[in-house]
C-alpha cells in the first residue's frame, strides 16, 4: 500500500486559519486513500483529522527569533537581502526546516512526501536517499505578495527593498519548482507566476457547515479571517480608513463586525472607531455570517485564494471586494460578487448590498451557486489525491 508523509509547521484544522483549513481537508483526503502520516512542528488539535491518520508525530520546534526593534528589523532586513537572499518565512523557519528533516529518518521510507509552504520547501535537501515523489503546496508566492507590496510601498527605501526581496523571491520559488516532483497553487495567477509549471488545486468550501440562509434586514457588513496575517491586516485598516466612512455616510446604522483569530493591537485598535466591533477568537464564524447582510474582501497583497469569500457565498451571503480580495475564484463581478478597488466604488457596492434587497439576494444567490457548484471540498479533494496518486503510479511504472 501505498504511504505518504506531509509535513507542515501549520496545524491542520477546521476551525483555525484558511491555510489549516485547506491543510485538514486535503490530508483527510489523502489519508481515506492511503496511509498516511503527519509529521508537525506543532500540535495537532482537530481530532477528526487525527482520527484518520496512520501516524502523527508532534515536535515543539520555535522559528527563528524576529529583531526588535526599527533597528533590529532593518538590520535583518539588510541581512536578508545582501547575504541570505531567501524569502524572511523561509529564514525564520530554518531552524524547523532542521529539526524536521531529522526526525525523516525515523519515520521510515515513503512513496510520497508533501510539504506544506513556501517556508518549509528547503526541506527538499534531505530527499537524498529516501526515494519517493515530493510536493510542495505553496498556498501563497512569496513573490506575489512581494509584488503586491512593492505596488503598495511609499518611500524610496521600502521601493529598494521590496524589489531586491522580489527577485529574491523568484530566484527561489523556480529553484523548488526545478526540486520537487510537483509543485500545487490555489489559483490560476499563481500557476502563471511560476511558468505554468504548477498544477492548480484550488482552495474549496464545507458545503455542509456553510449553508444557505435567508439574507437578513441587518445593517452589518462582516468581515472573517485570520487577524494576525499581515495582509487582512492592511485590508481591514484600508476599509475602515477609506471606505466605510463612505459607507456610513449613506447608511448612518450601518456596523462592521471583524471576526476573526488572533488579533493584533492595531486591529483591536479599528475597533475603537464608530461602527466597528472586533470579535477575536470566536468558536465559529458560521453566526456571524448568518447575522450579517454582506461580507467584505478588501484586500491588496496576496496570492491564492481567499477562502473567507468563498465561506460567505457558500451561506448566501453577498460579497464586495478588491481585485486580490477575489481573485483567483472566477467572479464575474455583478454576477457572483462586486468587485472594486477604489474606495468610493467599493463603497457604493457595500451601499448597495445593504439597501437594495432584490440587488443583494441576487448577488447572493448566484454566489452560493457558485461557490457550491465549483468549489466544494469533496471534489477538490478528490481531484488533489488523483493529482498525487498519478504522480506515484508513474514512479511506479
Amino acid at each position: 500500500m501505498t504511504r505518504a508523509l506531509w509535513v507542515t509547521a501549520e496545524p491542520p484544522d477546521r476551525d483555525l486559519g484558511g491555510g489549516s483549513i485547506r491543510e485538514a481537508y486535503l490530508l483527510e483526503a489523502l489519508a481515506q486513500e492511503v496511509e498516511t502520516h503527519l509529521l508537525l512542528a506543532g500540535t495537532l488539535e482537530d481530532q477528526r483529522t487525527r482520527s484518520v491518520l496512520a501516524g502523527v508525530t508532534e515536535v515543539d520546534i520555535a522559528t527563528r527569533p524576529l529583531p526588535r526593534g526599527r533597528g533590529g528589523r532593518r538590520i535583518d532586513d539588510l541581512r536578508r537581502v545582501l547575504l541570505d537572499h531567501e524569502p524572511a518565512d523561509v529564514i525564520e523557519n530554518r531552524p524547523r526546516v532542521r529539526d524536521l528533516a531529522g526526525r525523516l529518518p525515523a519515520l521510515g521510507s515513503f512513496d510520497l512526501v508533501c510539504v506544506e509552504h513556501d517556508r518549509l520547501a528547503p526541506l527538499i535537501a534531505a530527499r537524498a536517499g529516501s526515494g519517493g515523489r515530493w510536493v510542495l503546496t505553496m498556498q501563497n508566492l512569496p513573490s506575489e505578495r512581494k509584488a503586491d507590496e512593492l505596488s503598495l510601498a511609499r518611500s524610496r527605501r521600502q521601493r529598494w527593498l521590496y524589489r531586491r526581496e522580489l527577485g529574491d523571491a523568484r530566484r527561489f520559488e523556480a529553484q523548488m519548482v526545478g526540486a520537487y516532483d510537483r509543485v500545487v497553487v490555489p489559483s490560476k495567477r499563481d500557476v502563471a507566476a511560476l511558468g505554468g509549471r504548477a498544477v492548480l488545486i484550488p482552495n474549496g468550501v464545507d458545503t455542509a457547515r456553510f449553508r444557505p440562509s435567508p439574507l437578513t434586514a441587518s445593517r452589518t457588513v462582516v468581515f472573517t479571517g485570520t487577524l494576525s496575517w499581515w495582509p487582512n491586516v492592511e485590508g481591514l485598516t484600508w476599509f475602515c480608513d477609506a471606505v466605510l466612512p463612505l459607507v456610513r455616510a449613506s447608511v448612518s446604522d450601518a456596523r462592521f463586525d471583524i471576526v476573526g483569530r488572533e488579533p493584533l493591537p492595531e486591529v483591536r485598535a479599528l475597533g475603537e472607531r464608530p461602527g466597528v466591533a472586533v470579535h477575536g477568537d470566536v468558536a465559529s464564524v458560521v453566526p456571524w455570517l448568518e447575522q450579517a447582510r454582506l461580507a467584505v474582501v478588501p484586500l491588496h497583497i496576496g496570492s491564492g485564494t481567499r477562502l473567507k469569500a468563498l465561506e460567505a457565498m457558500a451561506s448566501s451571503r453577498p460579497v464586495a471586494g478588491t481585485s486580490v480580495g477575489l481573485e483567483g475564484l472566477e467572479i464575474e463581478g455583478g454576477v457572483q460578487a462586486l468587485v472594486a478597488d477604489d474606495p468610493a466604488a467599493l463603497a457604493a457596492a457595500v451601499v448597495q448590498l445593504l439597501t437594495d434587497d432584490a440587488f443583494a439576494n441576487r448577488i447572493a444567490a448566484a454566489g452560493a451557486d457558485h461557490a457550491r457548484e465549483r468549489f466544494a471540498w469533496d471534489a477538490i479533494g478528490r481531484r488533489f489525491v488523483d493529482t498525487l496518486l498519478d504522480l506515484t503510479q508513474r514512479q511506479a511504472r
